[in-house]
């Protein structure tokens, strides 16, 4: 449950082959983790489009037949790829999985799959998910190219909070469990 005043953060960030690619939500306006004032997610939401706007097609995937996979995540440190859910920045985490099957003699592609596996999306938390950090990183990579680059989406519905001097310690503690 959200406390005080909620605002929303959003962002979008655009496939790039095989690469990882990511963003970082400069927060540091909101927050002064030195302090005791930090930025808490109550709810965040992870979003897959086409590069034009519009929602996957089969075109987009592949050509003719062919499948492809996409990870996004959202942490609370800067990362250069995909993180194991054990990870303690991790807060958000959606995969994407999309296959085109061929159902005529000229090998068409048509989609044949498309499921989003989102155990932590969308993500809500309650009391919060405290970003002791000046920005929220959101990072997006797929293991094979997609035909047409996808558009990935983060929206986090936010509230800032100051933490006493023992709940700042207990939030290090948690975060060095690594």
């Amino acid at each position: 449950m959200a406390k005080g005043d909620t605002f929303f953060l959003r962002t979008t960030i655009k496939s790039d082959g095989t690469n990882y690619v990511s963003d970082d939500i400069d927060i540091s306006a909101y927050t002064d983790p030195a302090r005791g004032r930090v930025l808490v997610v109550d709810k965040g939401f992870i979003t897959f489009n086409t590069d034009a706007g519009g929602p996957v097609l089969a075109a987009d995937i592949d050509s003719v037949i062919g499948g492809r996979t996409m990870g996004a995540q959202a942490c609370s440190e800067k990362q250069t790829a995909l993180l194991d859910t054990s990870n303690n920045s991790l807060f958000m985490r959606s995969n994407l999985y999309a296959a085109n099957t061929v159902n005529d003699a000229g090998g068409v592609g048509t989609m044949g799959l498309f499921e989003e596996t989102s155990a932590l999306n969308p993500a809500e938390y309650v009391g919060g998910f405290i970003v002791p950090t000046d920005a929220i990183h959101v990072g997006i990579d797929a293991t094979v190219a997609w035909t047409g680059e996808i558009d990935v989406g983060f929206m986090f519905e936010v509230h800032t909070e100051k933490l006493s001097l023992q709940r700042i310690q207990e939030l290090l503690v948690s975060l060095t469990a690594n």
